[in-house]
């Protein structure tokens, strides 16, 4: 399990999304990418709220927020539209900064597909869960 500073995972977040395809990378420019260390209690809450309990244990990332179809279209997105992702289970779901690197690409991928609609299943298909 690497252990990195916050610069260097802000740095191997910069790479990822560098290395995202040209219309998921878009997307940043309107909805913004939030680093904590852990889920925080009002987030964990919210998801046991609706019914998501079972992907608590195994949170990495996390869109909230409508998806983009949502969104009325001139508009900007609404402020509610955020990507959160998780540096400690990041690390603890990794056992090298290469594989951290890779994780963080994954999971940034990720929650860009909820951003653009995609269920769990869906994300399945095309191969991001």
């Amino acid at each position: 399990m690497p252990r990195v500073s916050p610069q260097v995972f802000d740095r191997l977040l910069q790479i990822a999304i560098a290395d995202l395809p040209e219309e998921f990378a878009a997307l940043l420019d309107t909805v913004p990418v939030i680093v904590d260390l852990f889920p925080s209690d009002e987030l964990l809450d919210s998801m046991e709220e609706a019914g998501e309990k079972d992907e608590i244990d195994d949170l990495l990332g996390l869109f909230v927020g409508p998806p983009m179809a949502e969104w009325n279209i001139p508009d900007a997105p609404p402020e509610t539209a955020v990507i959160y992702l998780f540096q400690r289970p990041l690390e603890s779901a990794t056992s090298t900064r290469d594989e951290l690197a890779e994780q963080i690409r994954v999971t940034l991928f990720h929650e860009l597909g909820h951003c653009l609609g995609f269920d769990e299943d869906g994300l399945d298909r095309i191969g991001l869960r």
